[in-house]
């Protein structure tokens, strides 16, 4: 009896994937986007920022304010209050300007409910 065996391109890999180079802005955006989805947004993002160098903690803190509606920005106040504390001088400016842009409570409800009515017509 014979056994012929068939090689099919990635079976080598053993099921991996490869991730991308964790040096490069593209990898770096992506899980910049990623942590902005989901429940906990803060935690997230949190979390990413620890594990960035600080001139990347910088950008991604700029990044968040200039992409993001106050809306969206405002369950990020304690990771931006958190950050106003850095080591670094950058971050910690950075940290302290996002938050000048998060809205008071009240302002946030009043938003989020504009939102809500502009999404219903």
């Amino acid at each position: 009896m014979c056994v012929l065996f068939v090689a099919f391109a990635g079976c080598s890999k053993g099921g991996r994937t490869d991730v991308g180079d964790p040096s490069t802005d593209s990898f770096k955006d992506t899980q910049y986007y990623k942590s902005l989805m989901g429940l906990s947004v803060a935690k997230q993002f949190e979390g990413f920022l620890e594990h960035s160098a600080p001139a990347d903690r910088v950008k991604y803190i700029n990044k968040s304010v200039e992409e993001g509606s106050q809306t969206r920005i405002y369950p990020l106040k304690p990771v931006y209050e958190r950050f106003a504390n850095d080591s670094n001088a950058d971050v910690a400016a950075a940290a302290k300007e996002a938050l000048s842009k998060v809205p008071s409570p009240e302002d946030y409800e009043k938003l989020r409910k504009d939102e809500l009515e502009a999404q219903k017509k």
